[in-house]
């Protein structure tokens, strides 16, 4: 009996089945496990890379035609059911169209498929051609019409490859299984950077909300073979920026790496609510394809196992929305602004035109949802334009987050669609990417309650969380602590180079009676930041470079315990920017005088007085290739110290012209990672 591997991986209970078999051949059939439920599935990729230069979308800055190809470019769809089935197609592109992804419905309509059952989804890749009709406002006035005319022809080529796409896969269905499963991948970020609670530019904020949630649906076919896969993550395809090249960023990476690792599959890679996030770090090619790779690779351990099992086609649910707008300017005021340049005075004349073709200026965004449900085994969500992460949590939190999953950028290009938060704290994703879209104003506050609302009452009760409901797990930046902790085991119990023992004995023979060498609360001079603290995560510390000699922190130690013989005392903070030129370092004073001098390492060392009795540990636990951060463990003789009483620190640079630079960590829970450390370094 040859039963396939692939199978077998999938279906442990394979074994007890088979041998009942042979042990019953002669007589009845004995019960075995159910096989998993089919529906059939067609899947099918076709080419939309552009054949002529074209005007690529994503940058307003970037108006000339593409000068290459990067990567190609691909309409993959999957299409699932027997009668009036469900379809998918996701265009590698920056956004669809309500008028597009209407044209195809009404083409697929007629050959088999409810338009109410088509999903026409976007991978946001910002080096896509143009499509007619997406972001007008970007390029009115900037483009000539042997451009617009070549935008034209793409965006009839790309329906076409759309279409036929769609039809490839319903050509192709067979019966499979459905199955899904969810993973995680952690490289977006939230791009939202704030001052004092305001948006003050693109970059990342690390203490902001985050999708890093991976689902994926898998169809198998009777073999086990994997045939399909689609997977969504939240976040904006820019890492290569603004390159006037064609390419896929990294979910197109991620879909190349997929398909290479399941030959026989065709990968569809969506995207979740991360209108506010981004790759990190971006800016090369390089860098998309590790991201996609880091896709991938989730999605290969996804696979190992067999998953929740699915049954279809799902119920599709749909419905239009209108979104109130927050108190747009009267027919007058766009009247006025018709002789403004630049993207104001094209934002008039597309509000003045609408004003003529409904004789009001809107206030509401016509917005398209759509949702299939597989029974209640899980809820697809499917929402129009850029949607906000903040979208996420709390659908997370008010539906089953274990049974849910949401896409953005399908069906429509409404813009950005901001939460409560984002319109507080203002700026592109609230007010400005609005012109782009050709909206009179930005949406009222009372947006996000609505958008959540529609979606939970199409949801259903049956997708409403317990009471006793955890929060959703992936919506901030995940620790490195508990890496650092096994890093920390395997470095205490490896064999070292002598002068890297000789400080390990040494922080086992102080860490017993060291004390917390900082309060937790107040350091002064230097620079607020956040930086990688001893675990490699982000956190608050006080800093300062030797750009200039003189550049100092100062900080009191906590009335100090009595005690016989030196004192040891403890801070976490770091050093770095060991490639910048090396200078006299930093002083170290107490009580106000200077005592030694270290300088920037990376490696564990130690810095004495001449004569020994004062002495500064320096034992990293994070290193990059140029940076560092760990323990800091300051020994004192007993005449230099008053019991029970605060002693003075100071940090000071004793040069300039150089960026290296000395941290202390604003820890406030520093005796327990002191104990943190004597536990890892003494029971390994």
């Amino acid at each position: 009996m040859n039963i396939p591997s692939r199978w077998r991986a999938i279906h442990p209970h394979w074994l007890i089945c088979t041998g009942l078999f042979y042990a019953f051949a002669a007589g009845s059939t004995p019960a075995c496990s159910a096989a998993p439920p089919t529906v059939k599935v067609g899947v099918a990729r076709v080419d939309v890379t552009p054949r002529t230069p074209v005007v690529l979308a994503g940058y307003g800055g970037r108006t000339t035609e593409h000068e290459g190809i990067d990567t190609p470019l691909w309409a993959r769809a999957m299409v699932i059911g027997d009668t009036d089935p469900v379809a998918i197609v996701v265009l590698d592109n920056c956004g669809i169209t309500d008028a597009l992804r209407n044209q195809l419905a009404t083409r697929l309509a007629s050959r088999g498929i409810p338009k109410s059952h088509l999903v026409v989804a976007a991978t946001h890749t910002h080096n896509a051609p143009s499509l007619e009709g997406y972001a007008a406002i970007v390029w009115a006035g900037r483009t000539n019409e042997l451009q617009d005319a070549h935008v034209r022809q793409y965006t009839a080529y790309a329906l076409d490859q759309m279409e036929s796409a769609v039809m490839q896969a319903h050509a192709s269905r067979i019966p499979m299984s459905l199955s899904w499963m969810r993973g995680r991948v952690t490289f977006g970020g939230n791009r939202r950077v704030l001052r004092q609670g305001n948006w003050a530019g693109f970059g990342f904020q690390r203490s902001g909300p985050v999708d890093h949630s991976l689902p994926a649906l898998v169809a198998r076919d009777l073999q086990g073979k994997v045939r399909g896969v689609w997977a969504n993550y939240a976040c904006h395809c820019t890492t290569v920026g603004a390159r006037n090249r064609v390419g896929g960023d990294w979910a197109g990476f991620a879909n190349r790496e997929i398909e290479t690792a399941f030959p026989q599959a065709v990968s569809l890679m969506t995207i979740g609510c991360g209108a506010d996030v981004g790759p990190q770090p971006s800016g090369s090619l390089q860098v998309a394809e590790q991201h996609g790779q880091s896709i991938a690779q989730e999605v290969r351990r996804l696979l190992m196992d067999p998953g929740q099992p699915l049954t279809g086609p799902p119920q599709v649910t749909e419905r239009r929305i209108a979104l109130p707008l927050a108190n747009p300017q009267t027919p007058e005021y766009w009247e006025q602004q018709l002789g403004s340049g630049g993207f104001q005075g094209a934002l008039a004349r597309a509000v003045v035109e609408k004003i003529k073709q409904t004789g009001a200026v809107p206030s509401t965004v016509d917005y398209p949802l759509a949702m299939w449900k597989f029974d209640d085994d899980l809820a697809v969500v499917f929402l129009a334009g850029e949607v906000v992460v903040d979208y996420a949590v709390r659908l997370n939190r008010e539906l089953d987050w274990r049974r849910l999953w949401i896409t953005a950028w399908a069906n429509a290009m409404p813009g950005y669609i901001p939460s409560r938060r984002v319109l507080e704290e203002g700026g592109y994703e609230a007010d400005f990417s609005q012109i782009y879209y050709a909206q009179p104003s930005r949406y009222a506050p009372t947006v996000e309650d609505q958008l959540v609302r529609e979606v939970v009452d199409m949801a259903g009760p049956s997708f409403l969380p317990a009471k006793d409901q955890p929060p959703a797990p992936f919506h901030t930046l995940p620790s490195n602590e508990a890496l650092t902790k096994k890093r920390l085991a395997a470095w205490a119990q490896a064999e070292k180079p002598p002068a890297e023992q000789a400080i390990f004995e040494r922080v086992l023979q102080l860490i017993d009676t060291s004390q917390p060498a900082f309060d937790g609360k107040t350091v002064q001079g230097g620079e607020d930041t956040e930086w990688h603290n001893y675990s490699g995560d982000f956190g608050p510390r006080q800093f300062i470079r030797q750009t200039q000699a003189g550049h100092e922190i100062r900080w009191k130690t906590p009335a100090t315990a009595k005690q016989n013989g030196p004192l040891t005392l403890c801070f976490l903070g770091g050093l770095g920017w060991e490639s910048e030129p090396q200078t006299e370092g930093f002083g170290l004073s107490i009580d106000g005088q200077e005592t030694l001098r270290f300088d920037v390492t990376r490696q564990a060392t130690r810095w004495s007085t001449p004569d020994g009795t004062v002495e500064l540990l320096y034992l990293p636990t994070w290193k990059s290739d140029v940076d560092s951060a760990g323990y800091f463990f300051l020994t004192l003789p007993a005449a230099r110290r008053s019991a029970d009483q605060p002693i003075a620190l100071a940090v000071r640079s004793l040069s300039g012209n150089s960026k290296r630079w000395f941290a202390i960590d604003l820890e406030p829970k520093l005796a327990a990672k002191i104990k943190l450390l004597r536990d890892l370094l003494k029971n390994n």
